[in-house]
């Protein structure tokens, strides 16, 4: 009888790829919930970007959520800091 690996056991091989798979998969979930909730994105570009998601699972999220990161970094938090915001680059112009 072979002394091998026991067929029944997975290795420890198979217990990467499934939480590998497993993570991929709530990105794609948490990625697309998040384009969902996108209120100023146009349909056609929500389309486009739901596509990109879910034909490229693991780059799509990666790509949507440093896409989020980055426009809401950008803008700011209050109106008043926006106003504040605006005022300053005015005073840097001249």
């Amino acid at each position: 009888m072979d002394q091998g690996a026991n067929p029944i056991m997975p290795m420890w091989w198979e217990f990467t790829v499934t939480a590998m798979g497993a993570v991929v998969l709530v990105l794609t979930v948490a990625a697309v919930i998040s384009l969902a909730r996108q209120k100023n994105l146009a349909p056609g570009i929500k389309f486009l970007c739901l596509l990109g998601v879910l034909g490229f699972p693991v780059l799509g999220p990666a790509l949507w959520f440093v896409h989020l990161y980055r426009a809401h970094r950008s803008r700011p938090a209050h109106p008043a800091e926006a106003a504040r915001m605006a005022a300053s680059r005015g005073a840097n112009r001249r």
